[in-house]
């Protein structure tokens, strides 16, 4: 999950947030003289080199319930020390792991959110320069998104419109993973995404 550098946009790639389309439109589809280079893997807002510190940093937010739920099941494979530390080892389940880290003695029981703490890390602090798309609008953000910033191709915008989703989930809506306490937990811990980009509850599609 690299970042993008170009000569017109940086774009960053925030955990669980799509990254693998945007590497396969920018790697297939970018033209010559954009200047695309690969930087790194999950580089920060820190990272970002001198020479393109002026330019406008691109990434994609998504809805924190989703986002949680995306991640947990992501580390069941990858089994990070984070996810280990708050799983005891892999054995506890959604819920009682994320109680575990946001509660008590949790790693970020006197933190913010683990997707308000990233997007700040790897965009800057309140956003501030960043243009930020919603995954769950993908396609037609990332064609505004890029529109901002220069003229898009012709061939890169069929792509964006056309190509099939990459690295899908396979698990259940994330309104089953959760119960009210823990629904309310997550919100308030992650206040600042979801007032930012207006995000809700929502239940299962029937």
């Amino acid at each position: 999950c690299p970042m993008f550098l170009t000569k017109h946009f940086v774009f960053v790639h925030i955990p669980k947030t799509g990254g693998n389309f945007v590497h396969r439109i920018l790697q297939d589809h970018a033209p010559a003289d954009w200047e695309l280079k690969i930087f790194d893997v999950h580089a920060t807002y820190a990272e970002i080199p001198e020479s393109h510190r002026h330019l406008p940093r691109l990434a994609f937010a998504r809805n924190p319930f989703s986002w949680h739920v995306s991640w947990f099941h992501f580390q069941q494979q990858e089994r990070d020390a984070f996810y280990m530390a708050i799983s005891d080892n892999g054995t506890l389940g959604f819920k009682d792991a994320m109680r575990r880290a946001y509660t008590g003695n949790g790693v970020l029981a006197n933190s913010s959110g683990a997707l308000t703490q990233t997007l700040f890390e790897m965009l800057g602090e309140g956003l501030e320069g960043a243009k930020v798309g919603k995954i769950e609008s993908m396609r037609e953000e990332l064609l505004r998104m890029f529109g901002e910033c220069t003229e898009v191709p012709t061939k890169m915008v069929e792509a964006i419109q056309q190509v099939p989703p990459q690295n899908t989930s396979t698990h259940a809506h994330y309104s089953t993973y959760y119960d009210p306490e823990l629904r309310d937990l997550v919100r308030q811990k992650d206040a600042p995404v979801f007032d930012y980009f207006g995000y809700q509850w929502e239940d299962a599609p029937t």
